[in-house]
């Protein structure tokens, strides 16, 4: 469904607006269709804030770094919505540019306070980056400093994405649980009517879509045994 259409079912299973094709548009919206359309926008923001690992927002990129230079931000590698860097399983590759993806080798992560220490201090020798820490600030700080162009590739989680046409679909890739949107739309819309309607209902049915899209989570090993 479409930020339109989550919000024509909003409308209709709250009950509380007549018409079954309101609203027509998302835009230019007032009174209480205006809540409708603020509520579902919120809605999706907040579901997906409920988790930091949702893996349908875990992105990959690949990025240059230069002679001399240590310290990147997610704007070095031009990233849309950066969240934070994901660090696990060695996945922050590095390979001199000129040599290919045949030189391509993991780099290992060191806290930011041992980098400073290592890297951030007094004269640098320059030479292939074996290390990197992530700053206070959210930088990518490598260690060596490069002596030469490399290319690192690795993953971030993006943050939350906004609805803003009647066209944006979100991006929860399975499109039957797109519906929890709308559940928590209408929860919303009751904390704001101070529960004038009941929402036992949609209660039910957000918790159900919600442990539905567990399967969007991470598996965490533990000594062997599994946990979603």
């Amino acid at each position: 469904m479409n930020y339109l259409q989550l919000c024509q079912d909003t409308v209709r299973e709250s009950g509380t607006i007549s018409g079954d094709t309101q609203p027509s548009t998302v835009s230019g919206q007032s009174g209480r269709l205006l809540k409708v359309v603020n509520w579902v926008q919120k809605a999706w923001q907040d579901i997906q804030n409920l988790h930091d690992d949702w893996t349908w927002m875990r992105q990959e990129f690949t990025g240059a770094i230069s002679p001399g230079s240590a310290r990147y931000t997610s704007a070095s590698f031009s990233l849309t919505r950066w969240s934070r860097w994901i660090c696990e399983d060695d996945n922050l590759t590095i390979y001199k540019t000129s040599l290919g993806v045949a030189d391509e080798g993991a780099l290992s992560q060191i806290d930011w306070t041992t980098w400073r220490q290592r890297y951030g201090r007094g004269a640098q020798n320059q030479g292939r980056p074996r290390e990197y820490a992530i700053s206070p600030q959210g930088e990518l700080c490598f260690g060596p400093v490069p002596d030469a162009a490399y290319t690192v590739r690795g993953e971030y989680q993006q943050s939350a994405q906004t609805l803003s046409l009647n066209a944006d679909v979100p991006e929860l890739p399975d499109a039957t649980l797109h519906t929890v949107i709308v559940w928590k739309a209408l929860l919303l819309l009751s904390q704001f009517d101070e529960g004038q309607w009941p929402t036992g209902v949609a209660q039910i049915r957000c918790q159900d879509n919600l442990r539905s899209m567990q399967k969007y989570r991470p598996v965490i090993k533990i000594t062997g045994a599994s946990i979603a």
